[in-house]
């Protein structure tokens, strides 16, 4: 369960002080039913006895008052995140809740908190057998806790109906027991109609540990984030290749993401009309997204522009959209001369920092910005390669794709310095492109990272 961001993020922060306050005033006298909620989420922010005794006020208050009810789950989340091990206690007692998500974030808690109470890990079992409950957190977290006495039931949900549930069981059962023999169903379920399968499916091949089914993770049709988690979970650290893997090459294509390198999930009984196609690109479901480009590149793009301009601002407001016109973009090039500043200026609008570092259409927008205009993407090379300025590493991994064809180009021979720079990345998929890059600049074999 990896941590979310939460609409109080973006709201004024409270002091610890304030969020003291707020959970000493009676519910009668609160300005609004979330105000504990947003006080224990802020609490947590402020690591100390204090806050780790009000957070166990917050847990152990028998209310069943609505306030109450909905940040004691956030309590939980808080005191876990904090490392407080002294409430194991309590947090176990919530796993009697008639609340399945109160009893789920409590199994996720004790996981973090590395809870070894056997007497815990019994109740966590035994709440395997109710499907009214989250069995996939509850089998996660006996999982990741080493819980070997939990095999047998966990085996017996291998061919639950719910694939989230039997995916989990498939992966604790190889983790717990090493046994392997089911293992590559988990292949099956990365091919899965529903996107969300096919995202478990991939955690779930993260939780296993199993570097065989990395090959057929990485042409899994979701988005290329989860794809990258999985190769950054699964790699072997400094290793090259692997398998007859070779890191650089898997790299650069989870980066330029051509739709033919994936296993699609859905098809077209009729040849489709190009707004039918255009509008795909608005699909929830990205295999919808890599079919419709993938389709449309044998499609005219002087006749396709006018039908992308009619929903241009649509897509500015629309993550996934972002990404597939920026992909639909590199892969066909012959687009009216109209176009050119276009599609610039729309590189740059999801560049902009009022996004999210971390979102999946900003390293897209480098490769296209460099695909249409190199002199003036090459311009901001410093920044995209600071980490500082530019921290989630698949952006500066982008960077370094896009400027490798002008490495052996005289007039941007400045772009060497730039690259050096990055010797000493934080990330070791950063360092490994530098090296690289360095190692054919000069005519030599890339050493092994």
């Amino acid at each position: 369960m990896k941590e979310l961001k939460s609409p109080f993020d973006n709201l004024p922060s409270l002091s610890q002080e304030e969020a003291l306050k707020i959970l000493c005033t009676p519910i009668n006298k609160l300005e609004l039913a979330s105000d504990y909620y947003k006080a224990a989420f802020h609490l947590s922010k402020f690591p100390g006895p204090m806050t780790e005794r009000a957070l166990l006020r917050l847990i152990e208050s028998e209310s069943s008052e609505f306030p109450v009810v909905i940040a004691r789950k956030k309590a939980v989340e808080g005191l876990a995140r904090l490392r407080c091990t002294a409430a194991i206690p309590a947090i176990g007692r919530c796993l009697t809740s008639s609340d399945p998500y109160l009893v789920e974030i409590s199994a996720w808690a004790l996981q973090e908190l590395d809870c070894q109470d056997p007497d815990l890990h019994q109740l966590m079992m035994s709440l395997l057998d109710d499907p009214k409950q989250h069995r996939r957190v509850l089998i996660q977290s006996l999982s990741c806790l080493g819980v070997v006495s939990a095999a047998p039931r966990i085996k017996s949900l291998q061919d639950d109906a719910n694939p989230g549930v039997s995916g989990a069981a498939l992966a604790a059962v190889f983790k717990l027991c090493g046994q392997r023999a089911r293992l590559v169903e988990l292949e099956l379920h990365l091919a899965l109609p529903v996107q969300m399968d096919r995202h478990l499916a991939i955690q779930d091949v993260i939780d296993a540990g199993e570097f065989d089914l990395l090959k057929a993770t990485l042409r899994a049709p979701v988005s290329p984030t989860f794809r990258m988690r999985a190769l950054n979970a699964l790699w072997p650290e400094e290793v090259g290749q692997q398998n007859g893997l070779d890191l650089l090459v898997i790299l650069d294509g989870l980066m330029r993401d051509d739709p033919d390198d994936l296993d699609l999930v859905h098809h077209y009984d009729e040849s489709p009309t190009d707004a039918f196609l255009i509008e795909e690109l608005f699909a929830t479901d990205f295999s919808r997204c890599y079919l419709a480009v993938q389709t449309l590149r044998s499609r005219n793009p002087k006749e396709l522009w006018p039908l992308l301009l009619k929903c241009w601002q649509r897509a500015e407001k629309d993550y996934g959209a972002l990404y597939f016109f920026m992909l639909l973009f590199r892969c066909m090039t012959d687009w009216p001369e109209t176009a050119q500043q276009k599609i610039q200026d729309l590189c740059f609008f999801a560049l902009d920092r009022r996004w999210p570092d971390f979102i999946k259409f900003k390293p897209a927008s480098i490769l296209t910005l460099m695909q249409y205009s190199p002199e003036i993407g090459c311009s901001y090379l410093s920044q995209w390669l600071n980490p500082g300025k530019s921290p989630y590493w698949a952006c500066r991994y982008a960077a370094l794709l896009a400027i490798e064809p002008l490495l052996h180009v005289e007039e941007w021979g400045t772009l060497v310095e730039n690259v050096a720079r990055n010797k000493e990345d934080p990330h070791r998929f950063v360092r490994a492109k530098v090296n690289s890059l360095e190692m054919n600049r000069i005519g030599a074999s890339p050493p092994v990272i």
